[in-house]
């Protein structure tokens, strides 16, 4: 965990568990907010971080696991749809 983010609270923050400041491990020493940041009138949080992979991510990740079975030529949608 990147030590220049501050960590939330959560309480009852509706957002905390799609968000690395509430979700992440605490590693060492860490800032923390007091109270969860979330403004209810606004129904916001500037200080959101999805937690979320992005479709990059997951297309990556996939990749990864089709080149690890052997990348067989001709049959990569045969083994999305198997796993």
């Amino acid at each position: 965990m990147p030590y220049d983010i501050s960590m939330c609270p959560g309480q009852d923050c509706p957002l905390k568990q799609d968000c690395v400041s509430f979700t992440a491990e605490v590693l060492g020493r860490q800032d923390f907010f007091a109270q969860a940041p979330y403004n209810f009138n606004n129904n916001c949080c500037e200080f959101f971080i999805s937690n979320r992979p992005t479709d990059t991510q997951i297309r990556l990740r996939a990749y990864k696991i089709w080149e690890k079975a052997g990348c067989l030529d001709g049959e990569s949608a045969e083994h999305w749809r198997s796993r």
